[in-house]
């Protein structure tokens, strides 16, 4: 253990920052070297005479800035600098994906009944390259059975779960916000069928889609404040579909890719199986910091960053008007590509226009109606500079060829009649409803949350483990989602709590007062969730 204690006497602001600043100072002075261990939290608090929660709190701001790393059972360790790390989130690294796991693996393109080759992501960059897709592959059906259970897939893991049972677990897992129940809905598909030939609709059509759908997602994309041109859109399979393409088409093996320190969880899967590397930057209250994000564009060149600056998920985070304006001028000083993930954009409307607005010339941005509408529709958007479109639609051609057209159609009308919006309203009002039932019963503890947002963030008390507490709560009936699945680096403590997929209020606030019993108590049992 290195044997340094850090000079509190001059400086000012918190003990905690004044220990992460030291640190950082001993690092420039060549007094700390990479890999170098730091005092326990004990005998650092002994020597400074603070307590063990205060260096706690240092080091986890420490980490925070890059210049430490935890690892549980051996302690806390000054970081290398990134290009001497081995590259983060590559297949079978553990670090990121909690203790004891290994991370997902690149998917295997097994064309079992051709003669085909295998084909890997490699091969469909260079398809994107070339402007073309080779097809002819086929999959075996798989039979899910009869049973009468609806089931969805949460975005970034490989499980799935019943979200709507009134007997089953209490999903606070996902953040699929169930839509308004009426038939509206029903009686646009009607239309739609009772309106002419529905050919036109299921043949195929090109991956930029027809251009009244593409003039609907430009209306939908000109509420938000971006350009209104059509021929700036493009037609996906959802966001996750949407920035699955961005990523593809942007970025290649052993590019760095920016973030923030917590981060929607596919980002991490999808650095696994395209081998880019991924590093999270620091955030406050409102998003990134600044100066952090420059100093990193500064050392370490990266390619693009993906940012959730308005709801941010998990940390409900919302960035202002001047923060947007300064992460802009980094992002144009060093030429960086910003990849904007707007899914939640809706449930604020009193955000600040997009990221994307203040940087247009560099900003590839993503919305849909999966939160709004239905997840199960499959459709979003990208919104980009025409200058990348061309590019941008031969990744959609290379992994879905084109979006579903009966799909675009309906979601076209459902944009064109106001629906769209009317469904963003009542969302907004529902969930402002259901967090009320949250928020009285979880008075007196760390929440961190929007008054018209879908998900909460808890932080947990120190002497609450976030992994035993989402183990009990399972174990309990209630599914939540630790930070681990979250963090890029070391997780903080804490978890984000859903509440948009259960219908009933009644088990939304069972299910958050059996979480309050747990955080009340101590004593968690050794049971394992399989």
């Amino acid at each position: 253990m290195t044997i340094w204690i850090p000079d509190l006497s001059s400086g000012s602001g918190p003990v905690y920052r004044r220990i992460a600043q030291a640190i950082g100072a001993a690092v420039e002075k060549g007094q700390l070297q990479a890999g170098d261990r730091l005092p326990t939290h004990r005998d650092m608090a002994y020597h400074l005479g603070v307590t063990v929660g205060t260096v706690t709190r240092a080091y986890r701001e420490a980490e925070r800035l890059g210049l430490a790393i935890g690892e549980v059972g051996r302690g806390t360790y000054v970081s290398a600098p990134l290009e001497t790390d081995p590259p983060l989130l590559l297949p079978g690294h553990p670090v990121a994906f909690g203790k004891g796991s290994q991370g997902p693996q690149a998917p295997v393109m097994n064309d079992a009944n051709t003669n085909a080759p295998h084909r890997t992501v490699a091969d469909m960059r260079q398809d994107v390259a070339n402007g073309y897709v080779q097809s002819g592959t086929n999959s075996a059906p798989v039979n899910f059975g009869t049973a009468d259970v609806s089931f969805t897939q949460n975005r970034g893991t490989n499980t799935a779960y019943p979200v709507t049972l009134d007997d089953g677990p209490i999903n606070f897992r996902m953040n699929c916000p169930l839509p308004p129940q009426e038939t509206h809905i029903n009686q646009v598909l009607i239309d739609i069928a009772q309106s002419g030939p529905i050919e036109n609709l299921i043949t195929y059509k090109t991956e930029y889609g027809m251009p009244h759908h593409r003039q609907a997602l430009a209306k939908m994309a000109g509420r938000f404040g971006l350009d209104d041109n059509p021929d700036r859109v493009l037609p996906t399979a959802g966001v996750q579909h949407a920035m699955t393409v961005a990523l593809m088409t942007f970025t290649r093996p052993g590019d760095l890719v920016l973030c923030e320190e917590m981060t929607y969880p596919n980002l991490r899967s999808l650095a696994a199986m395209m081998q880019f590397r991924l590093r999270g930057v620091a955030m406050d209250e409102e998003g990134i910091l600044p100066d952090v994000l420059d100093n990193l564009c500064r050392t370490q060149s990266p390619r693009v960053i993906y940012l959730m600056p308005t709801l941010h998920n998990p940390l409900c985070s919302t960035m202002s008007h001047e923060r947007r304006v300064a992460i802009a001028e980094v992002l144009r000083k060093h030429n960086l590509l910003l990849i904007e993930d707007a899914i939640y954009g809706f449930l604020n409307p009193e955000s600040p226009p997009p990221l994307s607005c203040f940087v247009p010339e560099r900003a590839i941005y993503l919305n849909g109606i999966s939160k709004s509408v239905g997840g199960g529709l499959r459709i979003g958007f990208i919104h980009a500079p025409i200058q990348y479109i061309a590019k941008l639609a031969s990744g959609i051609r290379t992994t879905c060829w084109m979006t579903p057209g009966i799909n675009l159609e309906l979601v076209t009308r459902l944009i064109n009649d106001g629906t769209v919006e009317r469904y963003e309203r009542w969302h907004r009002e529902e969930a402002s409803r259901r967090l009320g039932v949250i928020l009285g019963s979880l008075k007196g503890y760390d929440v961190r949350f929007h008054p018209t947002n879908y998900h909460i963030w808890l932080t947990l008390p120190d002497h609450i483990e976030t992994s035993e507490l989402v183990m009990n709560a399972a174990n309990s009936g209630v599914m939540l989602t630790a930070a681990q699945q979250f963090a890029v680096g070391v997780p903080p403590r804490g978890l984000r709590l859903s509440f948009g997929a259960e219908r009933s209020t009644e088990r939304i606030h069972h299910g958050v007062n059996i979480i309050l019993r747990l955080l009340q108590t101590s004593e968690f049992s050794d049971a394992q969730v399989m």
